[in-house]
Parts: structure tokens; C-alpha cells; sequence
């Protein structure tokens, strides 16, 4: 087995400032990797809404506060469920957002925000989350690219792992720093090879392109990760809080596969899923207004010259 396992790389990271309260702000490759997959991310779902014909515009708006919410939520749902006691100690932590993120509570974080923003501006939501779900299995996967390099989702130790996990082994990193020489599971780099392969299927399988029903680009992603990560939760380390012996992501994994089972096979489409903002009636309109500002000046220039 030890001939078949990943080496674990250590990556260079830099310290940029270390700050009262606060404490040390980092340079690590995890972040310039989650920026870098925010922008594919975003460009992705411009593509997706330009081809669904939505409003540009509203999209970016979108975009932008869809952020906000995911990864503010994302941090609490972090340090409140998973270390609490870090918490009691520091509140602060509460507003560093920086200090761990939760990929369960960004996608609950990315919900509320498009929920408020589609109240706010009396849009259908799913034709919404479709789009941004077009975009975030890139960011995402960026995202535990970073995870894997930076190792900061350990599993358990290979000898613990339950014997219907057994063959998860060939896929062990190590040696892991301060064990002893012990190899362990890096449920980063798990997660993130089986992303690369929802990347691909979306964007090159499923047929995005084609005129489907909103929410059931939604509904099919949630049912391709949700089983995966579920069965991957019973590998994380011993140091992960469970409660009646399941993690948090568990317990959100199962939320987001019964979502996609409803969205799949349950809720059948309404008239006002598909009356989003349409940006060729926004450029339409602004042509329109542009024509008659350019009407209303050559009225005085024509009135002149007589």
C-alpha cells in the first residue's frame, strides 16, 4: 500500500502581517486559487446567462451580492460548527472571513443571497441559481485544488478507516508532518478529482446550450455531489465535531440530494420560471432611449438653421 500512496507536498506560504486581535494575516496558495477560480467562476456564468439571454447587468449584480452571502455564511458555518470552542475563545473570528470556510455553508450562504435578491428585484430564482451553479462547479473546484495543496481538510489515518472505505487506501497522502511517519486520507484532493469530473460532464456532456427546464441544471448537480461528499464524510478525522454521529456536511449533503430529487423529478415547470430580466429587451430599450435623445437634439439644430 505505502508504494501506492501521494506525497505530501508542503507549500511555501508567507506571513504579511501579524496584527492585534486579529492575528497573523497569511499569503498561502489556497487564496490566490480560490480568486483565480471566483473569476472563471464569474466569466462562466456570463457566458451562461448571455446564451439564456439575461440581463447582463442583473447578473453582475447578482454575482456580487451572491458572494457577499457565501462567503460570509460560509465562515460562520465554519468556525460556529466546526470549531466552536475557538470561537468562545476569540469572537472576533466571527469576522474573520478569511479563517476557514465551509463549502456546505457557501452553497446555503449563495441560496440566501440569491433568495433576497430575487425577492428584491421580483426575479424567478431558479433561472438564477441555474446560472450561478453554471459558473460555481469551476470556482468550486478551483477551490479544492487549493484545499488539496494546503491540506487542510485531514482524514482519518488509513489503518481507521472503516473496512467499506478500504479501498479509498490507494489514494492515502503522506508521510503526514507530526504523525509519526502515518499516511492519511486528504479529503481535499478527493473531492476535487471527482469535481474535475462534474466540470466536465456539465460543461461538455449534459448539453447546457439546449432549452431545459430551470432548476434542473440545479437539481443534476446536487444529485452528482451530494452522494459523493456523503460517503466521504465518514473518512474526516476524529477532530471533526459529529453530532448523532454525523458531521454537518452530512447532514446538508442529504438536504442537497433530496433538493435535487425534487428539482429532477418532482416540481414541474411554472410560467414565471422563465420571465427573467431578458437583456435583449434592455438593450432594446436603451437603442430606443439613445434614438430619442439623438431626435430631440436635432430638433433645436433644425430650428436654428431656419
Amino acid at each position: 500500500m505505502l508504494e501506492a500512496v501521494i506525497p505530501y507536498l508542503t507549500m511555501p506560504e508567507k506571513t504579511l502581517v501579524d496584527l492585534p486581535v486579529i492575528g497573523q494575516l497569511k499569503l498561502q496558495v489556497f487564496g490566490p486559487l480560490v480568486a483565480i477560480g471566483v473569476l472563471i467562476a464569474m466569466q462562466r456564468v456570463l457566458t451562461y446567462a448571455k446564451q439564456k439571454d439575461m440581463d447582463e447587468f442583473m447578473v453582475r449584480d447578482l454575482m456580487f451580492w451572491v458572494l457577499v452571502f457565501g462567503f460570509t455564511i460560509s465562515h460562520w458555518v465554519s468556525v460556529i460548527f466546526y470549531f466552536p470552542q475557538d470561537v468562545i475563545k476569540n469572537p472576533w473570528l466571527l469576522l474573520m472571513i478569511w479563517n476557514g470556510l465551509s463549502s456546505v455553508g457557501g452553497f446555503f450562504g449563495a441560496l440566501v443571497g440569491v433568495w433576497w435578491f430575487a425577492r428584491k428585484h421580483n426575479q424567478p430564482r431558479l433561472p438564477l441559481i441555474d446560472a450561478l451553479v453554471f459558473g460555481f462547479v469551476t470556482g468550486f473546484t478551483f477551490g479544492r485544488l487549493g484545499c488539496s495543496l494546503v491540506h487542510d481538510h485531514p482524514g482519518t489515518f488509513v489503518e481507521n478507516l472503516p473496512s467499506w472505505l478500504s479501498w479509498l487506501e490507494v489514494m492515502a497522502v503522506g508521510p503526514w508532518p507530526g504523525t509519526g511517519g502515518r499516511f492519511r486520507l486528504d479529503l481535499g484532493l478527493l473531492e476535487f478529482l471527482y469535481d474535475v469530473g462534474i466540470v466536465i460532464f456539465v460543461y461538455l456532456i449534459y448539453g447546457w446550450k439546449k432549452d431545459r427546464r430551470p432548476g434542473h441544471l440545479t437539481g443534476l448537480v446536487c444529485m452528482l455531489y451530494a452522494p459523493y461528499r456523503f460517503l466521504l464524510d465518514f473518512a474526516r478525522g476524529p477532530q471533526d465535531p459529529r453530532y448523532l454521529g454525523l458531521t454537518t456536511a452530512h447532514y446538508a449533503t442529504l438536504a442537497l440530494f433530496l433538493i435535487g430529487v425534487y428539482l429532477i423529478f418532482i416540481r414541474k415547470e411554472k410560467p414565471e420560471d422563465r420571465k427573467w430580466a431578458k437583456d435583449s429587451v434592455r438593450i432594446a430599450a436603451e437603442k430606443k432611449a439613445a434614438e430619442a435623445r439623438a431626435a430631440e437634439n436635432e430638433q433645436p439644430a433644425t430650428k436654428a438653421s431656419t
